[in-house]
């Protein structure tokens, strides 16, 4: 079995964290995983805010995110905006692939922390407008996801993974897809 099946395996989304802090240290390769994953035009839309827990940015991020989100991202030893460039440099043009190559990062960044021994959970529930505004962004930088970055708690039982079938997922052309 490949290692990055084994990560894939291994990796969940906790709603829980053991409250300690994470430096940028602790980030530094899983960003470098990041930069390193392709991209339409090799135009890499992903851009990445760090709030690392006791600085001003980690509270200003957690306060965009949706009540829900905030109980279980408050113990995050660190929230990440992820954020999509929507213009392609080249051309100035824009890139309809900014998404795709952002979740291709953002995955990649995920199996990193894996391997680090840290844990991961993106959350989409959280006010867009709000952390444009609260982190001075230009119109053509989206804000995507909050990433939620920290040590799971002493104890913490990883759930079996509930996934579609490679059936229900893989088709051949002319199948349907449902």
């Amino acid at each position: 079995m490949s290692i990055l099946l084994k990560l894939a395996q291994m990796r969940h989304s906790p709603r829980a964290f053991d409250g300690s802090a994470l430096t940028r240290n602790d980030l530094a390769e899983a960003f470098e995983v990041a930069r390193l994953s392709s991209s339409s035009y090799n135009n890499q839309p992903w851009r990445f805010v760090v709030g690392l827990r006791g600085e001003p940015g980690f509270e200003a991020m957690l306060q965009t995110a949706v009540t829900a989100n905030q109980s279980w991202m408050a113990d995050a030893g660190a929230i990440i905006a992820v954020l999509a460039s929507t213009v392609l440099e080249k051309t100035g043009e824009t890139d309809h692939a900014a998404l795709l190559g952002v979740g291709m990062a953002v995955g990649a960044m995920e199996l990193a922390f894996t391997e680090a021994g840290l844990a991961s959970m993106q959350a989409g529930g959280f006010d867009r407008k709000e952390c444009a505004v609260r982190l001075n962004l230009p119109g053509h930088i989206l804000p995507v996801s909050l990433l939620a970055v920290g040590r799971l708690p002493v104890g913490h039982q990883i759930p079996a993974k509930q996934r579609k079938s490679t059936e229900a997922i893989v088709f051949n052309v002319g199948d349907p897809i449902l």
